[in-house]
């Protein structure tokens, strides 16, 4: 049985979507002029409701027939648009939260009498809520609102239509550049506001129906993802305390989890020795059993941990700390130390750059496309930090809370004699409360809103 509660909120759900629906309808196919006709239409309805206090009905006649009329010529527009033209971006290969990016967008045309008049522009994905994440949102603000809005979710809506939004839609373009052998070529642009695969489906082209009341839209389908990346902020070069660690088998090769170490010779076997090194080509010439060797080095390695353990997918603390350490990548690394990266997402990961291995942007890489984990406890973490503690020179942690798993962490790593910097997101109001009654070293406080100014500090 549903309780009464979730059902009052499946029924809001859906008025909130159809009246999203109509918003987006009056914004997108209504020019301003077609919208001052329905607002007039709308009034003179409201007020001339009565026929014999005065005429303002006939005004109402005129403008629903003026909207009747544009809107079945916004029809005939549309249907001779669709299929008179194909659409082909020229994406770049990344772009940057917060940046507009510009692209070139050919059109293939069919038929130039359509062109004067018409405009392109991109067609990005519907930042509407889900049914289960509008249920399940838990925003931060929430316990400040009313009790109406609370109960009706309208604020919350807003909050995750805007979390939700990928990106900024730019001014519609006019088409004007030639046409050569049939394919002209225009500049899209856009301003991505979240990190990650922005997949756009299609590009729009519009055109004004005559009596300029309804934009006629066609959708030219062109599906292409754009790899966003994390905002970065400038960050002063840290110098890192450490010393150099040794390294079995050699420096790691690997991206991620699993080690390859670096080949100096060959060796008979010897009881004892794991067939995994076993050198098959030299076996098979000589009969003999040959082991491969590798060798070892002592060199610097850093890690970066990032904390991944939010409630909520959309949590703002959670993207601060993705984008300072994004920042921090292009600080600390010197191209003679290695770099892991440390965070749990479905499993416990750690991918490691510098000294010829991966390199920034593909550090960048993951971390775009890095999720919160809500399924598993914050010990996993930590687990996955031990196992590689002898390996550190020192440590940067990025932390979305000091709670008591958290704190348990900080001590064992001091207790190792590691070198540690500690980063907290909070707020300013939160970082009191988070600190008290921690007795050893303050970590540094990361406010999510003023990330640029608390980083030039470091």
């Amino acid at each position: 049985m549903i309780a009464p509660n979730l059902l009052l909120r499946r029924s809001l759900y859906r008025g909130l979507r159809a009246l999203s629906r109509w918003q987006h309808f009056i914004d997108q196919r209504l020019t301003p002029l077609g919208r001052f006709t329905l607002a007039a239409g709308f009034a003179a309805g409201v007020f001339g409701i009565d026929t014999r206090m005065n005429l303002l009905h006939q005004a109402f006649a005129f403008a629903v027939a003026l909207l009747m009329v544009g809107g079945l010529s916004a029809k005939i527009v549309q249907w001779r648009l669709k299929g008179q033209f194909r659409a082909n971006r020229v994406l770049p290969r990344y772009a940057s939260v917060g940046a507009p990016v510009s692209y070139p967008v050919r059109l293939s045309v069919n038929n130039r009498k359509l062109i004067p008049g018409c405009f392109i522009e991109e067609r990005l994905p519907d930042p509407r809520p889900s049914l289960e994440q509008f249920l399940r949102a838990r925003l931060l603000d929430e316990g400040g609102w009313n009790r109406f809005d609370q109960a009706m979710g309208y604020p919350r809506w807003r909050q995750l239509i805007r979390r939700n939004r990928q990106g900024e839609r730019m001014t519609p373009r006019p088409l004007t550049a030639p046409i050569e052998q049939g394919q002209l070529t225009e500049r899209l642009q856009l301003r991505p506001l979240r990190r990650g695969y922005l997949r756009l489906s299609a590009v729009l082209l519009s055109r004004p129906d005559p009596l300029g009341l309804f934009r006629a839209k066609t959708e030219l389908a062109c599906e292409q993802a754009l790899l966003v990346l994390p905002k970065r902020y400038p960050v002063p070069h840290l110098d890192l305390p450490g010393r150099r660690q040794y390294q079995p088998g050699g420096m790691t090769l690997a991206s991620s989890i699993g080690d390859s170490q670096e080949f100096i010779g060959l060796r008979e076997y010897r009881s004892g020795d794991s067939p995994r090194n076993i050198h098959w080509p030299s076996w098979a010439r000589s009969g003999k059993p040959q082991i491969k060797e590798y060798q070892d080095e002592f060199f610097t390695r850093h890690a970066l941990i990032l904390d991944s353990f939010a409630a909520d997918s959309l949590d703002p603390r959670f993207e601060a700390a993705v984008s300072v350490a994004a920042s921090l990548c292009e600080s600390i690394q010197d191209g003679e130390s290695l770099l892991d990266l440390i965070f749990v997402g479905i499993d416990a990961y750690c991918f490691t750059t510098g000294r010829g291995l991966a390199g920034t942007e593909q550090f960048l890489e993951i971390l775009a496309c890095a999720r919160t984990c809500t399924d598993q406890p914050f010990e996993r973490l930590e687990q996955s930090v031990s196992q590689r503690v002898g390996l550190m020179s020192a440590a940067i942690c990025i932390l979305l809370d000091f709670d008591e798993p958290r704190r348990a962490m900080i001590r064992h790593l001091e207790g190792d004699g590691l070198p540690l910097m500690v980063l907290l997101i909070a707020s300013e109001r939160d970082s009191a409360r988070l600190l008290d009654g921690w007795s050893g070293a303050k970590p540094v406080v990361l406010r999510p809103d003023h990330l640029a100014e608390d980083l030039t500090r470091l």
